[in-house]
């Protein structure tokens, strides 16, 4: 993503994906998990120090960034996701929305209830709603210079 930190053996990034509809930050274990916890906690600190609540997902996989296809596959990685978010109970969801952002949907596992909405949802849609839950460009570039300096 950009705007990414290295971090001794953990890389950071902050902008989980530049076409992304919500902003956040992914850590990717490199070394040490006790390196990967204490950073995430930080981040947590800080979030939590400005009443912003988030959403994290922890998962196995691939590490984030792009490989060629003549470079040998990469070692599996134990990746953080962190999302600061609006509170839920303040989104402004209309009535007909098919479902609510939270981290499910932010990590890309959509949780539909019925077949009619299934079957109108869009990817365009799906990037709207989740931006709802986003925050605005310049809370969240402050939020990104708060954690870089925590994590320094």
């Amino acid at each position: 993503g950009d705007g990414g930190a290295e971090v001794s053996g953990l890389d950071i990034s902050s902008g989980i994906n530049a076409e992304y509809g919500v902003p956040g930050f992914v850590f990717e274990l490199q070394e040490s998990s006790s390196l990967l916890v204490e950073s995430v906690m930080k981040v947590v600190q800080v979030l939590q120090e400005r009443d912003i609540p988030y959403d994290l997902m922890i998962t196995y996989g691939d590490p984030c960034g792009d490989r060629d296809a003549t470079e040998e596959i990469p070692k599996p990685v134990i990746r953080v996701a962190l999302w600061p978010v609006h509170p839920s109970d303040e989104l402004p969801l209309p009535e007909e929305t098919p479902f609510r952002p939270a981290v499910c949907e932010l990590s890309g596992h959509i949780l539909l209830h019925d077949k009619a909405a299934y079957d109108s949802l869009t990817e365009e849609k799906i990037l709207e709603i989740l931006s709802l839950a986003a925050l605005e460009k310049d809370k969240f570039q402050e939020l990104c210079e708060a954690v870089r300096a925590a994590l320094d």
